[in-house]
């Protein structure tokens, strides 16, 4: 007997946050996770990144929305960006939105893409992605990945109707972000020969210069992946748009993706989470003989409407 599924039943085409590091894209990406109807890649699959079932672990987290809450944005509610933060091992355990690089490994899909032939493993991405969705009990995946900024072409090649949204910032604001988090200075920069912060430094270079050609490079490379992807399928939000009024962008991307954006459960968990605007650090923080390192940023900046 052949069973008939559905349309309805089926899950809607994923969606992929891009951005470059330090815009933003983690506080969107959680918030668009606390939808009912949003699924993503969780830290146990980060583990077992072929397992799907593992994903009906997220339906946990409904069940305790003051944990959730917690484990996912701090007690405070206003840090979405708490990878590499102190907490406990029972926080740790805690099913959460994780970047989830493993699962595109799982299926051989490059952090860049050169136009190689597809291959059958890499074909194998959207039905994973489909199962994840279909076992957390969600309608649409949510997929963050600092990663996917380079194979964004890929990904549309194996999913065409895929949706992309492209958080942007400042990118003043991102250099001067980037040049403070303990992770930067070890990270390989890809548009430097895989070179590291560290080594920039050692040879006497301003390390805030490197931040600031990082940005550039990664928008960049995010520009030529999104022009091969219909524009129908390609959502653009400001970073500073969302700190302004965050229900409004939210719900935005909500419906874009595919989500109910009057979810009423969804709504409210929102109004529990703060999205404080951390970009005046840099003009107040920053000396302004170290402004000048920011140059490169100038004519990029300009095409985005940033000066």
């Amino acid at each position: 007997m052949i069973r008939l599924v559905s349309a309805d039943s089926r899950p809607a085409p994923p969606l992929f946050v891009v951005g470059a590091p330090r815009s933003g894209t983690s506080l969107v990406y959680r918030a668009l996770a606390l939808h009912p109807q949003a699924a993503w890649i969780n830290n146990y699959q980060r583990r077992l990144p072929g397992l799907s079932a593992l994903a009906g672990l997220n339906r946990l987290g409904a069940r305790r929305p003051d944990a959730r809450r917690t484990v996912w944005f701090g007690a405070d509610g206003d840090n979405a960006y708490r990878y590499n933060t102190k907490r406990s091992l029972a926080e740790r355990f805690y099913p959460q939105p994780v970047e989830g690089e493993p699962v595109f490994e799982h299926c051989e899909v490059p952090e860049a893409w050169d136009g190689s032939p597809i291959t059958d493993k890499q074909r194998r991405l959207a039905g994973l992605l489909a199962r994840t969705t279909t076992r957390s009990g969600g309608r649409v995946l949510i997929s963050k990945r600092i990663g996917h900024n380079r194979r964004i072409a890929l990904l549309h090649q194996l999913i065409p109707q895929a949706r992309f949204l492209d958080v942007t910032r400042d990118g003043r604001a991102v250099a001067y972000s980037l040049s403070r988090v303990d992770w930067w200075p070890q990270m390989p920069v890809w548009w430097w020969q895989d070179r590291t912060p560290q080594e920039w430094a050692a040879e006497g270079r301003d390390p805030l210069e490197l931040c600031a050609r990082h940005w550039v490079e990664e928008t960049q490379a995010i520009e030529t992946g999104l022009a091969q992807v219909p524009t129908g399928q390609v959502l653009r939000i400001r970073y500073e748009d969302l700190v302004a009024d965050p229900l409004t962008v939210l719900s935005r991307i909500a419906t874009f993706a595919g989500l109910d954006p009057e979810d009423e459960t969804w709504r409210q968990e929102l109004a529990q989470i703060s999205f404080p605007n951390k970009n005046a650090a840099w003009t107040a923080d920053l000396p302004a003989e170290q402004q000048a390192a920011l140059a490169p940023l100038a004519d990029q900046l300009t095409a985005m409407g940033y000066r």
